[in-house]
């Protein structure tokens, strides 16, 4: 079943055209690897996706909702939750409270039944407090809920602005970059998070520049150059085919 379909996006920022007529589908279940050389526009259709662009043209389907005109925080409360290329934490919040503030989109208490703090929204609150530190014990870093987010070393940040996605308990996730930055070790035990959110029905896509840990984790791949779709396909057909060879390494002149 299709979670995702992109119809022909395209962006361009004055002159320059960055997205050019991209289309492909995502099914639900996936972990798709949308990768491409510096530039390729890559970062873009995920900006795209998650309500922090409007294409200029195209359509976007997420669970059968088109999202091209709605604003991001709705494009969470649908499902669709993302993580950033540049980490995007409340440093001097505490791990727990970071969490929580992924959680939110899914509290429907009123500001009156809070100031009063109602027996629904003392319900709701705690609810949400035992999801948070679930989605910490999944990230392995339920140990730290205390610790101030800035406090974190570079790997566990990135697993926690994860575990923040999750709490929004989405039905796709976008990860821009999981792995940049993370040692080899990291690296690993990122590869076994994301194989364990995917067994929790939660479908993925990931932009990655390491392109051994793409291969291992994805069962899907879209590559782009300049901004358009150049190959499609299971990690093997894309490590085949030639257009992904030059886009990558370059051609020779002849």
């Amino acid at each position: 079943m299709i979670i995702l379909s992109l119809n022909n996006l395209t962006k361009s920022f004055g002159g320059l055209v960055a997205v050019a007529g991209v289309s492909f589908e995502v099914e639900r279940g996936d972990v798709m690897g949308l990768i491409g050389p510096n530039g390729a526009g890559k970062t873009t259709v995920f900006n795209l996706i998650t309500g922090a662009s409007r294409p200029d043209d195209g359509h976007i389907f997420f669970d059968g909702r088109r999202l091209e005109r709605l604003k991001p925080h709705r494009i969470v409360h649908l499902g669709l939750a993302r993580t950033f290329q540049t980490i995007r934490l409340f440093p001097r919040l505490s791990v727990l409270e970071n969490v929580l503030s992924g959680a939110h989109c899914r509290m429907k208490s009123s500001i009156i039944s809070s100031l009063l703090r109602l027996p629904a929204q003392r319900r709701e609150e705690k609810a949400a407090l035992g999801r948070a530190m679930a989605e910490l014990r999944f990230v392995g870093l339920d140990g730290l809920w205390r610790a101030e987010a800035g406090s974190l070393s570079y790997g566990d940040q990135r697993r926690l602005e994860i575990a923040r996605a999750l709490a929004s308990e989405p039905k796709l996730i976008v990860l821009d970059e999981p792995a940049g930055g993370m040692n080899e070790r990291e690296t690993l035990e990122l590869r076994d998070l994301v194989a364990r959110i995917r067994a929790k029905d939660i479908t993925v896509i990931l932009i990655e520049h390491d392109m051994s840990f793409v291969m291992e984790v994805c069962n899907k791949i879209v590559v782009m150059e300049n901004g358009a779709v150049i190959a499609r396909g299971s990690p093997d057909s894309v490590r085949r085919d030639q257009r992904v060879v030059e886009a990558y390494l370059g051609a020779d002149e002849d």
